[in-house]
């Protein structure tokens, strides 16, 4: 029984330890040029390939929603889009408030080559009022600019 509270004693101070061993490094931003910044910004967001990668990093709110976007994600990562769009739009059909789904419609399309469906269902997806920043940002990517 001593020997197992020891153990436990030991592997405490052994995780607190290594906590207070990481360094954090802060980034240098301010040795970054205003113009290289939003240059690179600007490279970076017309980027389709960057830009699909960001928008499958967007969560749903709702568990049951999340499950769809997985689904889709799979079905399009396996190059089959038409079963992809069916699972994204049946879950635009639950929850009309989740940007995830029109983020994900909205390159989908794009990549079918359906740019102007693509602008109207950014369009709708801004409308969201419970949209993150970086889901506003992307939705008015594909809203507004021609990628």
């Amino acid at each position: 029984m001593i020997e197992k509270s020891f153990l436990k004693v030991i592997l405490i101070f052994t995780l607190l330890g290594g906590c207070t061993a990481a360094v954090k490094k802060s980034p240098d931003f301010y040795n970054v040029e205003i113009e290289e910044f939003s240059s690179s910004i600007k490279v970076l967001l017309s980027d389709l390939n960057f830009l699909k990668q960001e928008i499958l990093k967007v969560n749903a709110k709702r568990p049951s929603i999340q499950r769809i976007l997985s689904e889709a994600d799979s079905l399009w990562s396996r190059g089959k889009l038409e079963r992809a769009n069916a699972e994204l739009e049946r879950g635009l059909r639950l929850a009309k408030d989740e940007s995830a789904l029109y983020l994900r419609l909205s390159h989908l399309r794009l990549e079918q080559g359906l740019r102007e469906e693509s602008k109207a269902l950014a369009s709708r997806g801004l409308l969201n009022k419970g949209a993150s920043s970086w889901e506003i940002l992307l939705l008015n990517i594909y809203s507004k600019e021609d990628i």
